[in-house]
């Protein structure tokens, strides 16, 4: 839980500090918005927040029903006492936003930055900043370091975690659209957020690039992910790595789901 604390503080300062240098290099919040950098900034402290939040909750209800985790195999089946009614409503909502995020963060930090410095920095036009590089190389270092040695979420094992990441690139790529179309103009004034992305004027040339995204560097940030949780499991947890049922789990009710009145939803931390 310390590990986790420590690990939500740290990706959470650091998406505040690229969120302020932006604001103020962007000259306000509008121009905030307009970058992929900053909705994946956004996405990963949401990561941060949920995973803390999800391992607290559990936590607390293992301690609840008498029982210790403390993340170790075995330990499943915990039931929750009938005095935490109210916050048996809680955890499922927080599980959800956390298993969203769980692959779609670190897959989209590994994107933005490979794209950044493989296809739009320039160096004659900027240089290499606190913000910048924080941006675009030390929130994906956070995470990585996350996946590698301080969680045990799976990733890369059902398709719903790359159905995540793509939903969540497709959304910005709905926004991007509507954007440049739309007559709107970036901090700069141009007509377009990215100029690789100039749908008004180079709309063969957007969608080559969107292609290579989508084809090429999504299953590629994507496969980064899931062989960095595999790594992981393989080098900690070398026995139990394939066994999902002896990974920790909290056994909640879930109004609307499984049999009768409620159902039951596994939240693994």
């Amino acid at each position: 839980m310390r590990a986790r604390a420590f690990l939500c503080t740290a990706t959470l300062s650091l998406v505040l500090f690229v969120l302020v240098e932006n604001l103020v290099e962007a000259e306000g919040t509008p121009f905030y918005f307009i970058w992929l950098t900053n909705w994946t900034g956004v996405l990963t402290g949401v990561y941060a927040a949920t995973h803390l939040i999800a391992t607290a909750r559990a936590l607390e209800d293992a301690g609840t029903a008498g029982l210790r985790t403390n993340g170790l195999p075995g330990t499943e089946g915990i039931d929750v006492d009938e005095n935490t009614d109210a916050r048996r409503d809680d955890v499922p909502r927080v599980a959800r936003a956390l298993w969203f995020c769980k692959a779609s963060a670190p897959t989209c930090q590994f994107l933005i930055t490979l794209m950044y410095w493989a296809i739009l920095y320039d160096p004659a036009y900027a240089k290499p900043s606190a913000s910048n590089v924080t941006a675009h190389g030390g929130l994906c270092l956070a995470l990585l370091v996350d996946l590698l040695a301080a969680a045990r979420l799976p990733v890369g094992e059902r398709l719903f975690d790359f159905l995540g990441a793509f939903a969540f690139l497709l959304a910005y790529l709905a926004f991007n659209v509507a954007f440049t179309l739309g007559g709107a103009k970036n901090n700069a004034g141009d007509e377009y957020v990215y100029e690789i992305l100039a749908w008004r004027t180079h709309a063969v040339r957007a969608v080559i690039v969107v292609a290579f995204v989508g084809l090429i560097v999504l299953p590629l940030s994507f496969f980064v992910a899931a062989a960095s949780a595999r790594i992981r499991d393989a080098y900690f947890f070398p026995t139990q790595s394939l066994r999902a049922e002896d990974r920790a789990a909290v056994r909640v009710d879930a109004p609307g789901e499984g049999h009768g009145e409620g159902g039951e939803a596994r939240l693994r931390v």
